[in-house]
């Protein structure tokens, strides 16, 4: 079972040094990637082949973890030799059925602002893709080189949660829930869980469990109890940081600046609380990665691996886009620096 970090930033900036985020999971010859990070999709055809493909899992859908997300579906399913080889099956969150807010009033102001748009569901997004976005080429291929329907190769899944636990855009976007499972087959079992993102609902964290071990990736969260929940002892937890401070001296003041401040102070996980988590999560080891800022030289890295190593008892790591976590026997390859990546 080995991990490969596929993008390692986060944000919708371009960065020079890292991709966006997306992870790829590979069992035995089939891999499962989350999130679709801008770049990412060179970094997996450094590792893996369409064929292998099997399931693609959205945390959220925000910009920084979609933008590939088109690329991925629509290059293997039309690589002559290198496609997919059955179904890939692709979850993510379902439409709310109300325009995320903190509370009532907030709700008010949110329509307000926003006006007639809607957000979308995973399966919309997929149809979009196939049915809009690449329509034309879509059917030039299949009239000019005779493929098959594109929906008979890419299957889209909202994830449905639970009922039980009263999750709502409004009024309870973060419940207190139990793990549940969205997809099995003879390798791996996934299960996923709410986690905090603010008005990102619904985000969710995923566990992929095989008989080599166990890897969680956070997605975007503050910080979570479901997301410690998901991830008991886990082997290796991927877990999203931030450097406020950082990232905050890249903006110019102004209204702008002070919305996006309190939108990153209460929906990610600053590096005084990432070891923290893992450390009540009894997971084995902690992989920092979606790194907030991301371009070169505005966060510091020392800092927040020094930090984690204080809090967690475990072995930690800030992960550099291509690095390589094996589970089951096999060492660690890292792309990183020792101070930035090791397990030490």
């Amino acid at each position: 079972m080995s991990v490969y970090t596929l993008g390692t930033g986060g944000g919708p900036i371009v960065s020079s040094s890292r991709a966006g985020t997306s992870t790829a999971i590979r069992v035995d010859g089939a891999t499962y990637v989350i999130d679709c990070g801008m770049g990412s999709i060179r970094n997996y055809r450094s590792h893996a082949d369409w064929g292998e493909l099997r399931a693609v899992l959205l945390t959220h859908h925000h910009s920084d973890h979609i933008y590939d997300l088109g690329a991925y579906l629509v290059t293997g399913w039309q690589v002559p030799g290198e496609s997919f080889t059955r179904p890939i099956q692709v979850f993510g969150p379902g439409r709310p059925n109300r325009v995320p807010a903190l509370d009532q009033k907030h709700e008010q102001d949110v329509a307000a602002r926003v006006g007639n748009r809607e957000m979308s569901s995973t399966e919309e997004i997929v149809d979009a893709l196939l049915d809009k976005v690449f329509a034309s080429d879509v059917l030039i291929r299949m009239a000019d080189e005779g493929r098959d329907e594109p929906h008979k190769w890419i299957q889209a899944h909202n994830i449905q949660i639970p009922e039980s636990t009263g999750a709502c855009a409004v009024e309870n976007r973060h419940p207190q829930m139990e793990p549940f499972e969205i997809y099995r087959d003879d390798l791996v079992t996934i299960s996923t869980i709410l986690v905090d993102h603010r008005l990102c609902f619904p985000a969710f964290a995923y566990r992929i469990d095989s008989r080599y071990g166990s890897v969680v990736v956070s997605g975007d969260t503050a910080y979570s109890e479901n997301c410690i929940k998901l991830a008991q002892s886990a082997d290796l937890l991927l877990h999203e940081v931030i450097d406020l401070p950082g990232i905050l001296q890249t903006f110019p003041d102004g209204p702008t600046r002070d919305g996006i401040e309190v939108h990153l102070r209460e929906s990610h996980t600053p590096y005084s609380e990432v070891g923290k988590v893992a450390q009540q999560a009894n997971v084995s080891s902690l992989v920092l990665h979606h790194i907030v800022p991301n371009t070169p030289g505005t966060a510091d890295l020392e800092i927040m691996l020094n930090t984690a190593r204080r809090d967690f008892s475990g072995t930690v790591s800030i992960a550099e886009d291509n690095d390589v976590f094996d589970i089951g026997g096999v060492e660690l390859q890292l792309a990183a620096t020792e101070s930035k990546g090791s397990l030490a």
